[in-house]
C-alpha cells in the first residue's frame, strides 16, 4: 500500500489562514484610519508633526485592546529606533515636556510616549490573561524572579524619594527598570507562537538599522569642527543594539541558516548599523561582542564541531593579524585594535583612554565607599553616588552624580543588596535556561532568533559593568529577550525536524508544518 500525503487543507489550517487575513485586514484598517486622523490633524494643529506622533501614539495605544501584537510590534520598532543624542526629535526619544521632541505638549507633561504606550499595554495584556487563564503572567520560568526584581524596583522608588532623592531624577533613572518588566510580561503574555518571535525580533533589527541611518544623516549634517570635537555621537547604550545585528549577521552565515533573503537583508543592513558602530567608539560594545564571539564558538562545538576547527583558527588568526596593524593606529577604522589594547596592555592606551580609564576608576571608588555606607538597605532613586574623591567635571551629561558607568554597582546602590542579587540572579536563570532551549533546536530562523537573543542578555550583562546601560532603549530590549530566550520550545523548534530551504524568514518556521504533513499522511493510509 503506497502512503500519499493528503494536501487538503485541513480546519485548523484554513481557521488560522481566516485569521491571519482577518488581521492584517484589521491592521490595515488601522494604519488608514490613523493616517486619515492625522491628515485632520494636521490642518487644525499648528505642527503638523505633533498630530503625527500623537495619532501614532494614539494608535498604538488603541492597538493594544484589538491588534496587541501589532502594537508591540511598533513600540519595540520605535524605541529601538530612538536616540537622544543623534535623534532628539524623534517621538519615543524624549518626554511630551521636551521642546527637541516633535511630540511636545507642555512643559508640565514629564511622561513619555514609551510610558504611555507600555502601561497601557501591560495593563490590558495582564487584563486579558487574567480573563482567560486566571493568571496575570503566562508561565515562564522566569515570570517569578521578575516580579521579585520588580518589587526591589519599586522598593527603590519609595527609599530614594522617602530619604529626599530627586523626584524628577528619580522617574528618569529608574523607568527604565519597570520598562524592563513590562516588555518581559507583554511579550511572555502575546508572543504565544515561534512566529510572532521572530515578527518581535525583527522589529528590533529594523528598529536598529533606520536609528543608524537617521544617525548617519544627523552625521553629514554636522560641520567638520563640530565632528572634531563631538564628545559622544550616540547614546551610551547605542552599541548593545548594534552588537545584536552583528551577532544575528554572524548566527545567520555562520550556521548556514537556510534563508538566502534573510541573511543577505539583514547583511545590507548591517552596513550602516556597522559605520555607526565605528562612528560611536564604544570600547565596551567591543569587549561584549568579543565575549559574544566566544559563546557562538561554543555553540559550533557542540553543533559543528568539524567547521569549528575551520573557522575558528582562521578568526583567531585574522583577528590577532588586525591587532597588531592597528596597534598603533589612531584612524577610525583601528578603533576595535585600540578597545583590545586598553584590555591587554592599558599602559600602553592612549591619552584619550587613559584619561576615560582613570574616571572609570575613581568613580568605582566612589561606588564601593558608597555601598560600604548602606549595603543592605542602598539609596533608592533620585539621590547621587557619594564621592569621596572628587570627579574630573562632565557636567554636560546631566545626570552624572546619578548614574555612574558601572552600571552594575549602580543597580546595587539603588536596589540594595537583595536586588543585586535578584539582577544577577535574573541574568544567570535567562542565560542557563536560553542555552539549554538553544541547543534542543533544529539549525533555523527560530534557533538565529533565540540564539542572538541569549547573546543580547550576555552582552547586555558584560557591556553594563564598564558603561551606562539601564536605559529606555536597552530594557525594552532585555525585556524581549528574556521572553525570547526563555520561551517554550515548540514542534517549530525540535531539534528532529529539517530545516527547510524554503519556509520564509517571518513566516512559517524550519520544518513547521512536517506534523502536520505526517498526521495526514497517516489517516490517508
Amino acid at each position: 500500500m503506497t502512503l500519499t500525503a493528503d494536501t487538503t487543507p485541513t480546519e485548523s489550517q484554513r481557521a488560522m489562514r481566516s485569521e491571519s487575513r482577518a488581521w492584517w485586514f484589521g491592521y490595515t484598517a488601522v494604519v488608514v484610519t490613523g493616517f486619515a486622523i492625522a491628515a485632520v490633524v494636521q490642518r487644525s494643529v499648528g505642527s503638523p508633526y505633533l498630530g503625527l506622533s500623537l495619532v501614532l501614539l494614539l494608535g498604538i495605544i488603541v492597538g493594544w485592546t484589538v491588534f496587541p501584537r501589532a502594537s508591540l510590534y511598533a513600540t519595540l520598532a520605535l524605541t529601538a529606533v530612538s536616540d537622544q543624542s543623534t535623534i532628539a526629535w524623534f517621538p519615543f526619544a524624549k518626554n511630551l515636556s521636551s521642546r527637541e521632541s516633535i511630540s511636545f505638549v507642555a512643559d508640565q507633561l514629564t511622561v513619555s510616549p514609551l510610558d504611555l504606550a507600555l502601561l497601557t499595554g501591560v495593563a490590558i495584556s495582564m487584563l486579558r490573561q487574567f480573563a482567560t487563564r486566571r493568571r496575570l503572567v503566562a508561565q515562564n520560568p522566569i515570570a517569578r524572579p521578575m516580579w521579585v526584581f520588580l518589587a526591589f524596583v519599586l522598593y527603590g522608588f519609595v527609599r530614594g524619594i522617602s530619604g529626599g532623592g530627586d523626584l524628577r531624577v528619580a522617574v528618569l533613572v529608574g523607568r527604565p527598570l519597570l520598562y524592563l518588566f513590562f516588555t518581559f510580561v507583554i511579550a511572555v503574555n502575546e508572543l504565544h507562537e515561534p512566529r510572532h518571535r521572530r515578527f518581535a525580533f525583527a522589529a528590533v533589527v529594523v528598529g536598529v538599522v533606520v536609528q543608524s541611518i537617521l544617525s548617519i544623516e544627523f552625521y553629514t549634517r554636522l560641520s567638520l569642527g563640530d565632528r572634531e570635537t563631538l564628545e559622544s555621537f550616540t547614546e551610551h547604550g547605542a552599541s548593545i543594539g548594534q552588537d545584536l545585528l552583528i551577532v544575528f549577521l554572524i548566527v545567520l552565515f555562520l550556521f548556514k541558516v537556510r534563508v538566502k533573503p534573510l541573511r543577505w537583508s539583514v547583511a545590507i543592513g548591517a552596513i550602516p548599523v556597522v559605520f555607526v558602530y565605528f562612528l560611536g567608539q564604544r570600547r565596551a560594545g567591543i569587549a561584549a561582542l568579543l565575549i559574544a564571539g566566544a559563546a557562538v564558538a561554543m555553540m559550533l562545538w557542540w553543533r559543528e564541531r568539524r567547521r569549528f576547527f575551520v573557522v575558528v583558527p582562521i578568526v583567531a588568526i585574522l583577528l590577532a593579524g588586525y591587532t597588531g596593524a592597528f596597534w598603533n593606529s589612531t584612524s577610525g577604522i583601528g578603533f576595535p585594535a585600540q578597545a583590545v589594547k586598553t584590555i591587554i596592555a592599558p599602559s600602553s592606551a592612549s591619552e584619550k583612554d587613559l584619561s576615560s580609564d582613570l574616571y572609570r576608576q575613581i568613580e568605582a571608588y566612589d561606588l564601593n565607599y558608597t555601598i560600604r555606607t548602606a549595603p543592605l538597605t542602598g539609596y533608592g532613586f533620585g539621590r547621587p553616588f557619594l564621592r569621596p574623591v572628587p570627579l574630573p567635571d562632565i557636567s554636560v551629561f546631566e545626570l552624572n552624580a546619578y548614574h555612574p558607568h558601572n552600571s552594575i554597582l549602580w543597580i546595587w546602590i539603588k536596589l540594595g543588596f537583595f536586588g543585586f542579587v535578584t539582577m544577577f540572579y535574573l541574568f544567570a536563570r535567562i542565560l542557563v535556561i536560553g542555552i539549554e532551549r538553544t541547543r534542543e533546536m533544529a539549525t533555523g530562523v527560530d534557533f538565529a532568533v533565540r540564539l542572538s537573543s541569549v547573546l543580547f542578555v550576555l552582552m547586555y550583562a558584560v557591556y553594563s559593568y564598564v558603561d551606562v546601560s539601564w536605559d529606555a532603549r536597552n530594557t525594552v530590549m532585555l525585556g524581549l529577550a528574556a521572553a525570547i530566550a526563555t520561551a517554550p520550545v515548540g514542534q517549530s523548534g525540535s531539534r528532529s525536524e529539517d530545516a527547510s530551504p524554503r519556509s520564509s524568514a517571518l513566516g512559517r518556521a524550519d520544518g513547521e508544518s512536517s506534523d502536520a504533513a505526517t498526521t495526514s499522511a497517516s489517516r490517508s493510509a
